[in-house]
């Protein structure tokens, strides 16, 4: 009969292959900073090169399969679905509009 200790092991190792773990701690550490977030201090808005900015670290850690990074990021700036294209066409931006002109 196997130990608990082998047991625990067991475990760890087949949520570690299955990839599970990782996204496990990523909601842990998620979680830990939504309940260390300070919700009586209001954060000011964010404006809209910053949304971008924040979108553009979100696309890149997916791009790069960091999706647990990505889950944190997403949790701790509350980004919410993907930025869509319609949204990135309507800022009032100069930089935002030469960049779309040239693609």
């Amino acid at each position: 009969m196997a130990t608990v200790v082998e047991l625990k092991q067991a475990l760890k190792e087949a949520l570690e292959k299955r990839g599970v773990l990782g996204q496990i701690r990523a909601n842990i550490r998620a979680e830990v900073f939504h309940a260390l977030d300070d919700q009586s201090e209001p954060r000011p808005p964010l404006s809209r090169e910053n949304l971008l900015i924040n979108e553009l670290v979100r696309e890149y850690l997916e791009y790069n399969k960091y999706k647990y990074t990505a889950s944190v990021l997403t949790a701790v700036l509350r980004i919410v679905g993907k930025f869509l294209f319609q949204k990135l066409a309507s800022l009032k931006c100069p930089w935002i509009d030469s960049f779309l002109s040239k693609s």
